[in-house]
């Protein structure tokens, strides 16, 4: 597979309880329901949406960017309910040094439930079989210990604190970075 055609014909991706597949705007009332959740917003880059106009928006920015083939979240559709819960995806690649980072939201009703471990596993799985990733880190704000929880649930390794990395809602935060090695994750699989 050509590394664009990965992105631009972003594949849906099956495991046990949850479907990852592109977006589209009929998930906009799924995704307002936990993108207007200020919970769940609280340690994410972007703000809580305020109206379903909001979510609408930010559902075409994605579409525009699955066009133009640029990195973009998979949808997190929950099977048995036939529910869209949350999104996940690689947030920058650097095919010069095979390595890339993750990001992920997810509804509140699903937190705590293995859902979010789930499907950063399956991600992991194409990252390193698809995009012939060596690398993937992910990082989060260092209160976020649920976020840091899923990392090391998957296999993640802390690496250390980004001191004042970003600049977000009027203040800097320090982030937590953990990363993920081929061997590492291939380690216990067949590969």
């Amino acid at each position: 597979m050509q590394f664009l055609d990965i992105l631009s014909n972003l594949p849906t991706i099956e495991t046990e309880r949850l479907l990852l597949r592109k977006i589209t705007l009929n998930d906009a009332s799924d995704m307002f329901e936990y993108g207007s959740d200020p919970q769940v917003s609280e340690y994410t880059t972007w703000s809580t949406h305020t109206s379903i106009e909001d979510t609408k928006y930010f559902i075409k920015s994605l579409l525009k960017m699955y066009k133009k083939r640029e990195l973009v979240d998979w949808g997190i559709i929950h099977k048995a309910e036939k529910k869209f819960i949350g999104t996940c995806g690689y947030v920058g690649w650097s095919m010069t040094h095979s390595r890339a980072e993750m990001g992920y939201a997810l509804s509140r009703k699903y937190w705590s439930q293995g859902y979010m471990s789930e499907a950063v596993n399956a991600m992991m799985e194409f990252g390193f079989r698809e995009m012939m990733l060596n690398r993937i880190q992910a990082k989060c704000k260092i209160n976020n210990i649920a976020s840091a929880r899923v990392m090391e649930k998957v296999g993640m390794q802390l690496e250390g604190i980004l001191r004042q990395q970003l600049f977000v809602k009027d203040q800097y935060w320090d982030l937590k970075i953990y990363s993920i090695l081929r061997d590492d994750f291939f380690a216990d699989r067949p590969d």
